[in-house]
C-alpha cells in the first residue's frame, strides 16, 4: 500500500526531530562537561603581570588546574610582567571577548596605574568587565635587626623625634602608598626607598641601610628567629599564621592604614553578559572548594569571591584612596 500524504509528513517530521534530539545531545556533551557547568568550552587562556614562580603565578595556577580538573578543559598561564602590569592588561584587553581569556590583575592595573601620567594601552574602566575577587594578602611591617626601635610604635616616636633620619623600602608602588598613608596619619618625615625586587631590598634591611620595609611575608618572615629582622605589624584584619606574635595595625590604634592586596578576575568587555555570568559561577565554585582554600592558605592568602558590583566599587574606592594619598605625598606618577 502507497503511504499517504499524511503519513510521509508524519514520518518526515519524526526523522527531523530525531536529528534535532541527536545535534542538542552533542552540543550538551560539548557545552556542559560532566564535573563542570556552561563554561568553559575550550582552552582557558589566564593573563597575569608577574612571573612564574611568585604568589600570583600560584594563585592562577591553583585556580587554573581546579577549572580544568572540573571542566575537562585544558586551563594555561599566560605570564606577562612588565610594564607596571600594562603589558599583561593591554594582552587581555584585546584578547577575544567570549570569556576563555580572563585577566587575573592585581589591584594596581584598576587603581594606581589610571592616576599615572603616562598613557596607558588599555583603558581600566572601558575595556574591562569585572568578574570576582579571588584573593587577599595581608601585607608585612618588617623592620631591621638594626634598626633603633623594634616595635613600631618605638619606630613611630623614633622619626618624630628624629625627622627625616628614618626611612622604609618597598617592592612595588601600593605598598609605598601603604608606607605615604602611615606618615600622613603619625605625621612622621620618612624617607621611601624603591628596591627592583626583593633581594636588595632584604639585604638593605639586614644591613641597616633602611629602618623597615612593607612587603610580603615570603622570605622576610624566616629571618625573625635570628632577629635579623623584626615584625612589626601586619596590615590585614587579623593576626596571620606564619607571624602569629606580630600584632595588627588596628591593634596599634592605626586602623585607617589597614590594608589587604587583592587580587581579581576580569575578562574583555565585549564578552555577553551570559558568559560572563557563566565564568562568575565556576569561579565562585572553584574558590569554595576546601582543596583550593587550603593551598591559598598555606601560600599566605585568603581566597575571596564578589560579585562584579562590589569588585567595581572595590577599585572605585582604593583608586579615591590612592588619588588622595598620592595628591597629599606629592607623588609624581610617570
Amino acid at each position: 500500500m502507497m503511504p499517504t500524504v499524511l503519513q510521509s509528513a508524519t514520518r518526515r517530521m519524526a526523522v527531523a526531530l530525531g536529528i534535532l534530539a541527536l545535534m542538542s545531545m552533542a552540543a550538551q556533551a560539548q557545552t556542559s562537561p560532566s564535573k563542570g557547568g556552561a563554561w568553559p568550552t575550550r582552552q582557558v587562556r589566564i593573563i597575569l603581570s608577574f612571573p612564574p614562580g611568585g604568589i600570583t603565578d600560584l594563585l592562577a595556577r591553583t585556580i587554573g588546574q581546579a577549572i580544568q580538573d572540573r571542566s575537562g578543559q585544558p586551563t594555561v598561564v599566560d605570564n606577562r610582567p612588565g610594564g607596571n602590569f600594562v603589558i599583561a592588561a593591554e594582552t587581555a584587553a584585546r584578547a577575544p571577548a567570549d570569556g576563555h581569556t580572563l585577566l587575573l590583575g592585581t589591584d594596581s592595573i584598576f587603581t594606581v596605574n589610571p592616576l599615572s601620567k603616562n598613557k596607558l594601552g588599555y583603558d581600566a574602566d572601558r575595556d574591562f568587565a569585572p568578574i570576582s575577587l579571588a584573593a587577599l594578602q595581608t601585607l608585612f611591617v618588617v623592620g631591621s635587626g638594626k634598626a633603633p626601635a623594634r616595635t613600631l610604635k618605638d619606630m613611630i616616636a623614633y622619626a618624630k623625634a628624629h625627622p627625616g633620619a628614618l626611612s622604609f623600602a618597598t617592592t612595588a608602588l601600593v605598598s609605598q602608598l601603604v608606607g605615604e598613608q602611615l606618615k600622613q596619619l603619625t605625621g612622621t618625615d620618612i624617607q621611601a626607598i624603591p628596591f627592583k625586587g626583593s633581594p636588595p631590598m632584604l639585604q638593605a634591611l639586614i644591613n641597616g641601610d633602611v629602618a623597615f620595609g612593607i612587603t610580603t611575608f615570603t622570605p622576610y618572615a624566616s629571618y625573625l628567629p635570628d632577629g635579623r629582622l623584626v615584625g612589626l605589624a601586619v596590615t590585614g584584619r587579623k593576626r596571620e599564621s606564619i607571624v602569629p606574635d606580630v600584632p595588627t595595625l588596628a591593634e596599634l590604634g592605626m586602623e585607617e592604614v589597614g590594608y589587604h592586596l587583592w587580587y581579581g578576575f576580569w575578562v574583555p568587555a565585549a564578552t555577553p553578559a551570559s558568559v560572563q555570568a557563566a565564568v562568575l559561577a565556576e569561579i565562585h565554585r572553584v574558590l569554595d572548594e576546601p582543596a583550593v582554600r587550603r593551598k591559598l592558605t598555606d601560600a599566605g592568602i585568603e581566597a575571596a569571591s564578589s560579585t562584579p558590583a562590589e569588585l567595581n566599587a572595590r577599585v572605585q574606592a582604593d583608586r579615591t584612596k590612592w588619588a588622595r594619598v598620592i595628591n597629599s605625598a606629592g607623588i609624581q606618577l610617570n
